[in-house]
């Protein structure tokens, strides 16, 4: 595989997130494939950001490692970034405005005057960016008249000065003296979409027939209510709430009435939903949460990544109730894991959580698309008439009771807060003897959690996936960190080793028989972004097996593929 790492790094409103945007679209039209992942600061305007856009002739699992093209819009840029370059990168800069004094010698300085050329061609300082992007494309192999494609495209609702301003700017970075090619990247004919995790969760909400969405905005969350909001008019009704709280029981009513309903949040929101999380289990109101996390506790690092809610999202809330967790590991399965949610939570009424984190809702990458016939829409259990008096709480053997919508003729029902009958009568009302109470009790309690045996018994998809089955020792993971562990697969057994994956894409209810059997007898590094090692917790507690060898990153930075190769191979060395 050739792949390049090109990061534009400078200041909040310097452009740096265009600019990725810029080379992102013009690969994915170029028949590339393209990674994207910014990192930025907890403030409006000022301090230090960058994007790091990764192009390759094959598909790419993570932003990849070190630094190949820096374009340095400030003197920050050089300072915070050059212990990131690999040998042999270039730097872009503009001299008037930058010293790369004490810069190895290694890395090849290019010289070109960005502002000067920005006012120029367009009268406009903030171009700068736009000839730096010029000169990239340059240096890695892409025709410049593809650019000028994307700048018509993105900008003609500006006006033609706008777009004959940004094509000037790029042509003169293009050919600017000295700008020569450094990099061989290949594309296909194939043209590819563009999108962040969160687009591709809210498309798969959208397409399984998800009508209601709610949240009040809270990064890195925030993507998915921008989805909604800008396709209201496509038969969606989004909300933005006062708080979290709010969200969480306006998505209850809404499920309630038979709309299929979402919110979403990251974890500091994710804490306030928690009461009303046990009413939709009291209530068996199928509903999906979404929790994109970030670093804590608190607010922690508020625009880092981090995998540290897994046990948090799997026991919240008073008591106990069946509930299901989900990991997407990918951009595709954003959208397909997401498609599923809202069936298994109509299927069992019960809430499903989808558990994203900042690296996989907010890096932007290239897929060839989606499969929509492939998504399937189960709305569980309906009942559509009643002899008498609806029981919605009915006991059944598999624990799922069949549910009307509010308005069905002869449905009436109660759906109520507090332990109930069949009818949804409240059993401190209804009953006036302890041992009525303390039966119905139990019996509704062994009701709602017969549920999860059901689950095991009707669902296959409650045990991990696994990648190279005769590998000699498995990487185990969960949510994004699999997008980088594929990558550390990639480069170990180039190098002669046998790495395997086995990845917990639903990680509750958990088939311990099943998981048991194949984690058993092999060689196991547990992998994840948090200080703990939390679903090694979850697999012990499940299986018995402790997973001794475990490789984990706490300091609101994503992993890399090498990163983990680094200290997989580590890990062996020092185990013979």
């Amino acid at each position: 595989m050739t792949s390049v790492n090109v990061r534009i790094a400078g200041a909040n409103g310097d452009g740096v997130e265009s600019s990725g945007a810029m080379l992102v679209k013009v690969a994915a039209k170029n028949g590339m494939h393209a990674f994207a992942y910014r990192g930025f600061q907890s403030i409006i305007r000022g301090g230090h950001v960058w994007n790091q856009v990764r192009i390759s002739d094959e598909k790419l699992y993570s932003h990849g490692d070190g630094i190949d093209i820096l374009v340095a819009l400030n003197q920050d840029s050089v300072r915070n970034q050059q212990s990131h370059l690999n040998k042999n990168a270039a730097i872009i800069y503009d001299p008037s405005k930058i010293n790369v004094e004490g810069v190895r010698s290694d890395v090849k300085l290019i010289k070109i005057p960005l502002l000067d050329i920005a006012v120029q061609v367009s009268g406009d300082p903030i171009m700068r960016n736009v000839v730096a992007i010029g000169a990239v494309l340059k240096m890695i192999g892409i025709n410049i008249d593809v650019f000028n494609e994307i700048v018509k495209d993105m900008f003609t609702r500006k006006g033609e000065k706008v777009v004959n301003d940004n094509i000037k700017a790029a042509v003169t970075g293009y050919n600017y003296s000295g700008v020569e090619k450094l990099f061989e990247i290949h594309g296909d004919s194939k043209k590819r979409y563009y999108l962040d995790g969160n687009t591709a969760l809210a498309i798969g909400a959208y397409a399984s027939g998800c009508k209601f969405y709610a949240a009040y905005p809270m990064t890195p969350a925030s993507g998915i209510l921008h989805w909604f909001a800008a396709h209201e008019n496509k038969g969606v009704l989004y909300k933005q709430t006062e708080d979290e709280l709010a969200a969480i029981n306006m998505t209850i009513g809404a499920a309630s009435t038979g709309v299929r309903s979402m919110c979403g949040t990251s974890g500091g929101g994710f804490s306030l939903m928690v009461e009303a999380l046990g009413m939709a289990g009291m209530l068996e109101v199928p509903i999906v949460v979404v929790n994109s996390q970030r670093t804590g506790p608190s607010t922690g690092l508020p625009t880092k990544t981090e995998q540290g809610d897994l046990l948090f999202v799997m026991h919240a809330s008073q008591g106990e109730f069946p509930r299901i967790v989900i990991a997407p590991g990918s951009v595709e399965e954003s959208f397909t894991l997401t498609s599923e949610a809202f069936n298994l939570a109509d299927r069992y009424q019960c809430p499903v959580i989808i558990l994203m984190d900042l690296y996989i809702s907010e890096h932007v990458e290239t897929i060839d698309g989606f499969d929509f016939d492939k998504v399937i829409i189960d709305r569980g259990k309906i009942a559509e008439k009643s002899d008498g008096r609806f029981k919605r709480y009915l006991f059944t053997e598999d624990g799922v009771s069949p549910r009307a919508f509010p308005g069905t003729p002869g449905m009436e029902f109660v759906a109520p807060s507090d332990e109930h009958d069949e009818y949804g009568d409240l059993v401190s009302d209804a009953l006036s003897g302890i041992d009525e109470y303390v039966e119905v009790r139990v019996k509704m309690q062994n009701k709602r959690m017969r549920k999860i045996d059901t689950m095991l018994k009707n669902e296959s998809v409650f045990v991990p996936k696994v990648e190279n089955e005769k590998a000699d020792y498995f990487f185990v993971t969960f949510g994004s960190t699999v997008g980088p562990v594929k990558e550390a697969i990639q480069i170990l057994n180039k190098s002669g080793s046998n790495f395997g994956l086995i990845q917990f894409d639903y990680i509750m209810p958990l088939n311990a028989g099943k998981t048991e059997q194949i984690l058993a007898n092999k060689k196991l590094i547990d992998v994840e972004c948090n200080f703990t090692g939390q679903l090694a917790h979850v697999i012990k507690a499940n299986t018995g097996i402790d997973i001794n060898n475990r490789i984990l990153k706490y300091d609101g930075e994503a992993f890399t593929g090498k990163e983990i190769a680094d200290k997989a191979a580590s890990i062996i060395a020092n185990s013979k």
